[in-house]
């Protein structure tokens, strides 16, 4: 006797649900390895537009595009990796030579020891060294992003022959933290103030801020800062309270735009541009506003 689950009609029953699971499948499958594929491309062609290079104890990330002199160096910001300053760098490469390292354990370039406690000075260190190493001489045109803005002050005021002029994009001001913290509620401070500090670089964002506090100005060094019109609170991060909220939209505007124009007065010779249409990651927004800006220091 024939049962239900062995007659030819339903095996004939099965056999096109089978076939339409095995496309899917498939095609599940296929866009799978397309996706990483790409990304594996794309991985490829950014670790090509640089070397490691050996500064001791670990590797860094370097790339370098352009000849002539000064060399622009691109410093990046918190937790990012050098490779947002694409766009720049592929255009001022027509004019000079530009480069930009990746901080310890940040793209392609090796992390410190685990447990290492690092400050802006071990990244001027470290930066420093992978100059040398790539052979990268001065002198220098610095232009660093949010927190790459203490590392650049820092190598100006430990390297003041070798650098020609600066760039600042929505820089971090050394005094920052302080005066937030200053002006917020207590509950509104202890709510987001480890959110400002932690960061994947394991870098101490107050102690770097202690290193560059008192470092004099700039001189008359060509200097542009640039300021972000878009203000970070215009789109919180998730999980803040109501109140958080409505206080870092109160306050924090006017403390970044009186830092922004406090940086401006580090040089007698210096200009303050506000990006209306551009949020922090100005070299994003507006690479053109950056490449400007630095062609005009070039231009001395």
């Amino acid at each position: 006797m024939t049962t239900a689950l062995d007659s030819p009609t339903t095996e004939r029953a099965a056999r096109p649900k089978r076939r339409w699971l095995r496309i899917a499948i498939a095609g599940v499958l296929a866009i799978v390895l397309g996706y990483l594929g790409f990304q594996a491309y794309r991985l490829f062609g950014m670790y090509n537009r640089g070397e490691l290079v050996d500064i001791g104890d670990r590797r860094l990330f370097v790339s370098c595009a352009g000849t002539g002199s000064p060399t622009v160096i691109l410093e990046h910001g918190l937790d990012s990796s050098g490779f947002e300053w694409t766009a720049v760098q592929d255009a001022v490469d027509d004019t000079t030579r530009v480069c930009f390292t990746s901080r310890a354990g940040m793209g392609f370039s090796d992390r410190p020891p685990a447990d290492d406690h690092r400050t802006m000075q071990d990244a001027v260190d470290d930066l420093t060294a992978a100059l040398t190493a790539a052979n990268v001489t001065a002198p220098y045109v610095l232009v660093g992003h949010s927190a790459g803005g203490l590392s650049v002050r820092l190598f100006a005021a430990q390297y003041p022959n070798d650098v020609v002029g600066m760039v600042l994009v929505d820089t971090t001001h050394e005094e920052f933290l302080a005066r937030l913290r200053q002006a917020l509620s207590p509950e509104a401070w202890s709510e987001i103030g480890d959110s400002l500090v932690d960061n994947v670089e394991n870098l101490d964002l107050e102690a770097s801020s202690e290193e560059v506090a008192g470092l004099g100005d700039l001189g008359d060094l060509p200097l542009v800062v640039l300021e972000a019109g878009i203000s970070a609170t215009d789109n919180p991060p998730p999980g803040l309270s109501t109140s958080t909220v409505e206080e870092m939209q109160a306050e924090y505007p006017a403390i970044e735009a009186a830092l922004q124009a406090e940086l401006a007065e580090l040089s007698t010779n210096s200009t303050h541009f506000v990006v209306g249409d551009a949020g922090h990651f100005i070299h994003l927004d507006r690479p053109d506003v950056v490449i400007d800006a630095i062609e005009a220091v070039l231009a001395g």
